[in-house]
């Protein structure tokens, strides 16, 4: 009963999504995307049809990656949130996923703890649900750190602000987290947060807009900056062009992404069959990753890289120090 009433579920779904995106084949914009989306979402209807979609269809879309838009990237925010929902709560279950990040992440802020008693102040570029975040903190908490942190998640979906209030309602609810959302980039406000004093040792500031709203903010304004898995959903000019305005805004960046790689097609489509939204935009995420031989025979434009098997997946962390940096693009 319980297999029957999940596969009905699946497949009531799978049959919104498909209406959902039949409607935006009639917008100029995203017409492309649509139709690459429904291919996806009709194939996934059965095993069978996936598996024949995935030998016969996916390594196409690999070589032109540029015909990849995730349905999490299209302006539809019910399967937005259904995607952060699901990958946030892999992340949470998965130590793995995000263990390489989130130990660097802590080590930043407790290298900069060491320097001084003012508040740190943490960049995250397209935060999504704020998993990684959530991590952190609680392990501050455990490590009994006495400094305040602030982390400014900076996300243009909609639906990021109610994703990140119900993953953080625990904290909340004790008084340990003070936050906020806002839509406006205002640099008096967030100067006075940054010095505010207040019960709350930890901060989250939720900028609902696009990232570039941040070129106004002063040089050094963060102490630190970091992206997680937002590199593959970019083209090669957002990437740089993100990871400078990064270093404009930090002196240090850290940028974290999954590698491709047959297994984690293969874990992806085990364990996400049942969420048809959220196995769409992993499956089109692995297709956009670079591969590990992509990743070390480019450039490394001064970040030291790290490539890890952290399970059940591959990944990569690279780390870009300013000063190195002042005559190479970051990428």
């Amino acid at each position: 009963m319980i297999s029957y009433l999940a596969s009905s579920r699946r497949s009531q779904e799978i049959k919104e999504i498909l209406a959902d995106l039949e409607a935006l084949k009639t917008h100029t914009e995203y017409s492309q995307a649509a139709r690459v989306n429904i291919s996806f979402f009709k194939a996934i209807r059965s095993p069978v049809s996936f598996l024949w979609w995935l030998i016969f269809k996916a390594p196409a879309l690999r070589r032109n990656r540029s015909l990849i838009t995730e349905i999490g990237d299209l302006p539809l925010p019910k399967w937005q949130r259904a995607g952060l929902d699901m990958l946030s709560g892999f992340e949470a279950m998965v130590p793995g996923m995000l263990r390489l990040v989130k130990e660097k992440v802590l080590s930043q802020i407790i290298e900069l703890q060491s320097h001084t008693t003012r508040p740190i102040v943490m960049l995250s570029l397209g935060c999504g649900g704020m998993e990684l975040e959530r991590q952190v903190i609680y392990e501050l908490i455990r490590q009994r750190s006495r400094v305040a942190s602030i982390f400014v998640g900076v996300d243009y979906s909609p639906t990021v602000p109610e994703i990140v209030t119900d993953r953080f309602k625990p904290l909340l609810s004790k008084g340990l987290l003070q936050m906020e959302t806002t839509t406006e980039v205002d640099l008096d406000h967030l100067n006075r947060l940054k010095v505010a004093d207040g019960p709350q040792q930890f901060r989250i500031i939720i900028l609902n807009t696009d990232a570039f709203e941040l070129e106004c903010l002063p040089e050094n304004f963060f102490d630190c900056a970091y992206h997680t898995r937002l590199a593959h959903h970019l083209t090669a000019e957002e990437h740089r062009a993100l990871n400078r305005l990064a270093l404009h805004l930090a002196p240090r960046l850290i940028e974290f992404d999954d590698l491709f790689s047959i297994r984690n097609l293969v874990l992806a489509s085990f364990f996400a069959w049942r969420f048809p939204a959220g196995f769409g935009g992993v499956i089109f995420s692995y297709l956009r990753d670079h591969s590990r031989r992509e990743l070390l025979s480019r450039p490394a434009d001064g970040a030291k890289i790290e490539v890890a098997y952290t399970k059940p997946i591959w990944c990569y962390l690279k780390e870009y120090q300013k000063e190195p940096l002042l005559r190479a693009d970051p990428g």
